[in-house]
């Protein structure tokens, strides 16, 4: 009974069985210029600011562009940042289409990147996000352009875990019956609470935020399918790693040394079998340092793209 409930919670975090929570007051989406791409028929949501070298921005499971806040204005002092929103996730539609793994979303991203023709791109992507990312530089490395030079990858997904409760919950068969019974917010809360190190640092903004955006029509059926996709199996995991020794570029990685979603032995792992990565810890930080320590990650960010 107890998994059925939590099952529940997890879907409020995507409900379409209630109606669309209202965003709160405070939220100005001020994240650069809204445009729209199409791949495939399907509109996919980003925000363009600033002008210079580019780097893209790739926002983790359950999230979107509002990840980024505090990162977006400091990049786009001397960058031309675009922050995507994934498919199923932020204002992107959320097609019934049963494609939502990683590798669908990194074949999205890397069209995204071909149709945008950028050149010595950063690709910086958290949780889920950072798994996209190093998927699309996988299947970029084959083009003769080379458009990625370097990757940040924060909290990233990559190696076999124990995934979180609230993705084990979102993959059980017909829990989203009990949605409807359930406040979004609610949901939102426990999963951030879940995130976070200093739990008292969690707002009533980001609360209703991350109500606000589950909430929307299909959001709910894009975090089941992701849920359901976002594990491979043995053999693709093991080809997957394999090939993280061909990436040559400069990685990045920052880390919350109290992550409980990925934990920090997962950074550890790419330290050992990317040939050029460098890990920053952030300490008394859980699993969102773009959200919860900013200013940190914001600092070795900016020391990195100086290099």
């Amino acid at each position: 009974m107890k998994n059925i409930i939590l099952a529940g919670l997890i879907f409020c975090l995507g409900t379409g069985c209630r109606p669309v929570a209202a965003p709160p007051a405070s939220l100005s989406r001020d994240w650069g210029a809204p445009r729209t791409f199409d791949y495939q028929g399907i509109k996919i949501n980003y925000y363009e600011a600033g002008q210079g070298p580019p780097v893209l921005l790739l926002h983790g499971f359950g999230g979107c562009a509002y990840t980024w806040r505090y990162l977006i204005p400091p990049l786009a002092v001397a960058h031309r940042v675009l922050t995507l929103e994934l498919k199923g996730y932020g204002l992107s539609d959320k097609p019934r289409d049963g494609h939502y793994a990683v590798a669908d979303q990194a074949g999205m991203v890397a069209e995204f990147i071909r149709r945008q023709d950028l050149h010595d791109l950063v690709i910086m992507g958290h949780s889920m996000g950072g798994g996209v990312a190093v998927m699309t530089y996988l299947q970029l490395q084959q083009d003769n352009s080379g458009p990625i030079k370097k990757l940040v990858l924060i909290d990233s997904a990559g190696y076999p875990q124990k995934l979180p409760w609230f993705i084990r919950l979102a993959k059980i068969p017909g829990a989203n019956i009990l949605a409807a019974l359930l406040p979004p917010r609610f949901a939102a809360a426990l999963v951030l609470k879940k995130c976070y190190y200093h739990k008292d640092q969690i707002t009533e903004e980001q609360i209703d935020t991350y109500a606000y955006y589950g909430s929307l029509p299909g959001a709910q059926e894009a975090i089941s399918q992701t849920a359901k996709q976002l594990v491979l199996k043995d053999k693709e995991m093991e080809a997957l790693i394999a090939q993280y020794r061909t990436i040559q570029v400069p990685v990045l990685l920052i880390w919350g040394v109290e992550d409980e979603v990925v934990p920090l032995n997962v950074a550890l792992n790419f330290t050992r079998d990317l040939p050029n990565a460098q890990l920053v810890p952030l300490r008394r930080c859980g699993h969102i340092p773009p959200e919860e320590e900013p200013e940190a990650t914001r600092q070795a960010i900016m020391d990195f793209l100086k290099k």
